[in-house]
């Protein structure tokens, strides 16, 4: 836990010693040096027993104060671990994170980090969230651990806006060039790898550390282990550690945790859930998979999957908008979905491929547009690639909208040619009798085939009458009475 400072021990002290003696009626030790001799002073024995017995007390509530002090400490610091990409996931659990840490009244906020980067958005907003902390004269602290564990890319950037960075043995830091989206020009990089190394310069400039060493980082994509990166000044310190409890517990003074049960919180539901969903693969794969969903249900007779389609339209559209996902984007896609339904009209394949592809232009606009206006002075590159998967993904999913379109379209086409299984007027010219009375105009009971259904009549007839279907209106039978021969 974090111990307090000398300073503040002593005044503690003082404070408890001269509480002890007052409450005593006593305004000074009775302890005190003779001039003759040292010992107590003169006077009768009560008052010796008494300093005795305060003497002892006040050794009691100093001694009482320590657990007071480890109390203290644990409440002034928060640990916070985050093991992923940097997301919106991230950014919502380090906003949250610090939130908390704030409503207890943390002085200090430890982040053990385990990236390898991700968006150059969601970092600067926790950058963001981080300066508010420290302007409040808070502290936040990095530790990179456990062992094999590294901060690259967004991570980098992240641990250098702390106050204190610390990494355990067997961990690495660096690798902080941007990436470009997909159909860039190529003379955007240079300025965003120039822009990106002057950030990454002031915010190491301004901890004290060796900007020039972390600029290489974003320049030449260095990276450092922890030995070069503490020797270089990149970093505050190593540690021994290799698990993260061992290394906050190697903390120097006065950031040392001794307590083996200081809790160390980790994501829990609504930051899991941000991460899934804000991957933007993710959200196409949703966005495809809800567009079939619905028009497979074109040709069900239940509303089943069109609940399940339109679940994870929503799905995809939520994780798009966590994403940053441009209105430009945003509108190409669902312009491309329409398209896929109007290919239950047409019927030829050729809606549904401009619709796949008019959707395919709109994704890959997500990683070209930015999702609004950059803040004045700060970057605007990506720090992470689209996967291959993601193309692969999009093409399958694609080919299979299409195909699927003119498959179901064949399927309906077979079914209207064939007969119906059960034909509504084969009840026609059907024996039955009235369960109730049946007035002109109104409706009854009959009972026709074993089966009861409800029937109507141009005239009244009672009830036990036999009767005959005459005609099918909707889900009723008309009758009339059955003539005798």
């Amino acid at each position: 836990m974090l111990f307090q400072t000398p300073i503040r021990r002593r005044a503690e002290f003082a404070t408890r010693w001269k509480a002890a003696f007052e409450g005593v009626g006593l305004s000074q030790p009775v302890l005190s040096f003779s001039s003759r001799r040292f010992g107590l002073d003169r006077g009768s024995k009560t008052r010796e027993v008494t300093g005795l017995i305060i003497l002892v007390l006040a050794i009691f509530l100093v001694l009482q104060s320590f657990p007071t002090y480890l109390a203290v400490a644990a409440s002034q610091v928060y640990v916070a671990s985050w093991d992923g990409p940097i997301d919106p996931g991230a950014q919502d659990f380090v906003a949250s994170s610090i939130s908390d840490a704030r409503s207890i009244g943390a002085t200090t906020f430890i982040l053990v980090l385990n990236t390898f980067g991700g968006s150059g958005n969601n970092m600067d907003n926790i950058i963001s969230t981080i300066s508010s902390y420290q302007t409040d004269g808070n502290t936040v602290i990095t530790l990179v651990a456990p062992t094999a564990t590294h901060a690259f890319s967004a991570g980098t950037f992240i641990a250098e806006a702390s106050n204190k960075i610390y990494m355990v043995r067997g961990t690495v830091i660096g690798s902080a060039t941007p990436v470009l989206p997909p159909f860039s020009d190529p003379s955007e990089l240079r300025k965003d790898i120039d822009a990106f190394s002057k950030y990454m310069q002031t915010i190491t400039r301004y901890w004290g550390r060796n900007d020039t060493a972390t600029a290489l980082m974003v320049t030449n994509g260095t990276s450092y282990t922890d030995a070069d990166a503490a020797r270089l000044g990149v970093i505050n310190g190593t540690l021994a550690g290799p698990s993260v409890r061992n290394a906050l517990a190697q903390l120097p003074a006065p950031y040392t945790i001794t307590d083996p049960n200081i809790e160390i919180h980790s994501s829990g539901i609504r930051s899991a859930a941000i991460e899934i969903l804000s991957d933007p693969t993710l959200a196409a794969v949703l966005f495809l998979l809800g567009v079939a969903a619905i028009l497979i249900d074109l040709f069900h007779p239940t509303l089943v999957l069109t609940v399940i389609g339109g679940t994870a339209l929503v799905l995809s559209l939520f994780g798009l908008g966590l994403f940053g996902v441009s209105l430009v984007s945003l509108v190409l896609m669902l312009v491309g979905a329409l398209f896929i339904f109007l290919e239950v009209k047409i019927h030829h394949g050729v809606s549904a491929l401009i619709g796949v592809a008019i959707f395919i232009v709109g994704f890959l606009l997500i990683f070209r547009l930015p999702p609004s206006p950059p803040i004045q002075g700060q970057p605007t590159g990506l720090l992470a690639p689209i996967a291959f998967i993601t193309y692969v993904l999009l093409g399958l999913l694609s080919g299979g909208v299409v195909l699927g379109s003119l498959y179901l379209y064949k399927v309906r086409e077979t079914l209207m040619h064939q007969p119906l299984a059960i034909n509504p007027k084969s009840i026609i010219g059907k024996e039955g009798f009235l369960t109730t009375d049946l007035k002109a105009g109104g409706f009854a009971t009959a009972n026709i085939s074993a089966e009861d259904y409800t029937v109507t009549s141009t005239s009244d007839v009672p009830k036990g009458t036999r009767v005959v279907v005459i005609d099918v209106q909707g889900l009723k039978l008309i009758v009339e009475r059955k003539k005798e021969a």
